[in-house]
């Protein structure tokens, strides 16, 4: 008995460190999350409507996020962030709660204009609420954004010109040769994932956005400031698969097209049950396009789980064992007793000091 107990007592403590570890793996990635801002370019000049992206991101995907971005009104003004954004004074109240499912990150695209010269900040405040894909609320890092405003070029005449030399006259010269660079420098979009990531060089992207948005936001800085540059089909997404087009027109009229095709979840498919046979598997499958950073974490958990199932099994096999090892035990004391039992009944037992017990139920010295 001392050893069934014991084996028993080493079965609970190592059923129970397995569980701790299983159940602590995962939170140490869900310990904190991140909330930027960026800007393609942080010198802006008055009067310009620039885009301003705020992205929040964890380890572990993100589930809601509610929180409140604060900025300078003395600069800025702001102007429209989207159904997730509303104004509030001095701040712009950020709100996606309720979602359907966890997102590897979430991204707000937040409309501004420069309306004064001069520094603003623009900042997240203290409180923000970020919930992972576990449920967990994470501790949270965020970042502030300094933003330099100058004033429009003008041009200034006061007085008589000086005097100045007549210059020698020389020979007209005229420069025939135009740019030809229709290269983006720099590319931000309100995009939760985009494959792969921006490279001038690059002009083909997989994008996925929000189900709740219906605009795809581009905020980019040309290579060059004699090129022009147009977007074609970024706004009134429908639910699957849009095509945005990004055209630069370089100096001399050379053409470089962006693509990115552009996926806008239906919230209605997301929710369809993926065992019913009238719905294809490619449409309700609301997985993000990158997983790669899940993979090792899959991987370690289904090797705890793996080990767990071999250890319970030893485990369920070593008490069956032991079980059956008292069982016969136990038969044999009973046989053992019931024996003794028959044999005191029918005289043939219970010897006492060269005695035994007749029939009449006396005793009798035997030689």
């Amino acid at each position: 008995m001392k050893k069934y107990r014991v084996v028993l007592r080493i079965i609970a403590v190592v059923l129970v460190l397995f569980l701790a570890l299983f159940r602590q793996a995962p939170r140490s990635l869900a310990d904190g999350g991140l909330i930027t801002l960026s800007v393609s370019n942080s010198e802006i000049k008055m009067g310009e409507v620039f885009t301003i992206v705020c992205r929040v991101s964890s380890a572990t995907q993100v589930f809601d996020a509610d929180f409140y971005v604060d900025y300078d009104t003395t600069v800025l003004q702001f102007i429209e962030g989207g159904p997730k954004a509303s104004k509030e004074p001095g701040s712009v109240h950020i709100q996606s709660v309720d979602n359907t499912e966890a997102a590897p990150r979430r991204t707000f695209s937040l409309q501004f204009m420069a309306k004064e010269a001069g520094t603003g900040s623009v900042f997240v405040r203290d409180g923000a609420h970020v919930v992972d894909g576990e449920g967990n609320a994470l501790s949270l890092n965020t970042e502030k954004l300094d933003l330099v405003v100058a004033e429009n070029e003008e041009a200034q005449a006061s007085g008589e010109p000086e005097a100045t030399e007549m210059p020698v006259p020389t020979e007209p010269t005229v420069n025939t040769k135009q740019s030809g660079n229709n290269k983006v420098l720099v590319l931000s979009t309100n995009a939760q994932d985009m494959i792969p990531d921006f490279d001038p060089t690059v002009q083909s992207y997989d994008v996925l956005v929000a189900s709740e948005t219906d605009t795809f936001f581009i905020d980019y800085v040309l290579d060059s400031k004699k090129a022009t540059a147009r977007i074609k089909g970024n706004k009134n997404l429908v639910f699957g698969d849009n095509k945005v087009k990004l055209v630069v027109t370089a100096e001399n009229g050379d053409k470089r097209s962006y693509v990115f095709m552009v996926t806008r979840p239906d919230p209605v498919v997301e929710n369809v049950n993926p065992d019913d046979p009238t719905v294809s598997g490619a449409a309700v499958d609301p997985s993000p396009l990158d997983k790669d950073g899940e993979k090792g974490y899959s991987i370690v958990l289904y090797i705890i789980i793996g080990l767990l199932l071999v250890f319970a099994i030893a485990m369920i096999s070593l008490v069956r064992r032991q079980r059956r090892e008292l069982e016969y035990y136990y038969e044999e004391e009973l046989e053992e007793q019931r024996e003794t039992e028959n044999d005191r009944r029918s005289g043939e037992s219970d010897l006492e000091g060269g005695k035994v017990r007749g029939e009449d139920g006396d005793f009798h010295y035997w030689d």
